[in-house]
């Protein structure tokens, strides 16, 4: 794979009946590099991550829902928080936007449009 260019529409296919697609790009001692791909309206169930994350938008628009503390019982730590808490923080970024969060915070994901985003975890 080294030396290698790659054309993001050749590796999430547009076209198919999915709601959500991920790749896996690389992987070394724990970092990851993936593409995701959400369709309009679908999202990442919360979760958290065990690594410093960013998200890179290479098409579309997402929304990232970081749930109150005190109020969250997503599945990750126990709780039921729904996907659009009005507690917690939000934040949209649209395409060539990056946003960068520490490890260990519950967060999830909607898509606010057909997206893809390059998830970097280091």
């Amino acid at each position: 794979m080294l030396y290698r260019i790659f054309e993001i529409d050749e590796l999430i296919d547009s076209k198919a009946d999915l709601d959500r697609e991920i790749v896996d790009l690389m992987e070394n001692n724990g970092a990851h590099l993936k593409l995701v791909s959400l369709k309009k309206h679908k999202y990442l169930d919360p979760h958290s991550s065990h690594a410093n994350t960013a998200l890179f938008v290479t098409d579309g628009e997402i929304e990232i829902i970081f749930p109150e503390a005190d109020s969250c019982t997503c599945q990750s730590c126990g709780c039921d928080v729904p996907i659009e808490d009005e507690d917690g923080k939000k934040y949209k970024i649209k395409k060539g936007q990056l946003f960068m969060f520490e490890k260990d915070v519950v967060h999830s994901v909607k898509a606010l449009k057909d997206s893809s985003f390059l998830l970097i975890k280091i």
